[in-house]
């Protein structure tokens, strides 16, 4: 249907705001009420947890961390698998995680009739998301892959492998095209905000020496009041 506005008139146009406002209450309500269902049907949840009651969960497989944020109309599916996010992560619009899959190997069956045999791990694998992991919007990732602590997910990514830590990962298919910081600042990043503990080990370090940094930002070029006035 296609509607065409022009001006209406006063009565007309009080009469549609109200009913307008009316509609908007009610829709608020529906969502708040199926907020409150969702919320309880997650294997795990933590403090500050939020997410929109309009997206698609499989709630009894997601176990979610806390201060988490799973953004506008998120797509989480794992039939059998478990989707796992850590604390302090946040999901543009419309990301889509999906853990599981359909075995396509069998002769002579459609792939719909094709059914998974109880510990068949290598096709129902889940999806592990660490902590301070930015989601970017309409970001894809399917099943078996683990999203390193501190990784930045780029728009539309496509991501079929896992990424290690503080990385950025871009494109379809996903790849890292480099950390957010050198080593001693992710070091330094850590040491703030985790336990010895909980920070990365040195294995897991080494293994990000390779990976290109961001090149540093030149320092703004001021001029002195004097070279100022003697280009006068």
């Amino acid at each position: 249907m296609r509607v065409t506005a022009g001006r209406p008139g006063a009565l007309l146009g009080a009469l549609a705001m109200a009913l307008h406002r009316l509609e908007g209450a009610g829709a608020r309500a529906r969502r708040a009420i199926r907020g409150l269902a969702l919320a309880g049907r997650f294997a795990a949840r933590g403090d500050n947890f939020t997410f929109d009651p309009d997206g698609v969960y499989t709630c009894e497989t997601i176990e979610v961390g806390h201060n988490v944020d799973l953004g506008y109309r998120p797509i989480l599916m794992a039939a059998r698998a478990r989707i796992r996010i850590g604390d302090n992560v946040m999901f543009g619009p419309e990301v889509t995680i999906r853990g599981g899959n359909h075995r396509i190997d069998q002769v002579g069956v459609p792939m719909i009739a094709v059914g998974k045999k109880p510990g068949d791990d290598s096709h129902d694998r889940g999806v592990t998301i660490g902590d301070d992991v930015w989601v970017g919007t309409r970001a894809v990732i399917l099943h078996g892959v683990t999203i390193g602590r501190g990784a930045v997910i780029g728009a539309g990514a496509v991501v079929t492998r896992s990424v290690p830590p503080y990385a950025v990962a871009v494109g379809n298919p996903a790849r890292v095209i480099r950390l957010r910081w050198s080593l001693e600042t992710i070091q330094d990043h850590e040491r703030q905000l985790y336990p010895s503990e909980r920070r990365l080990t040195s294995a897991e370090l080494a293994g990000l020496a390779e990976l290109p940094v961001p090149e540093p930002r030149p320092a703004p070029v001021t001029k002195s009041l004097t070279s100022g006035l003697q280009a006068r």
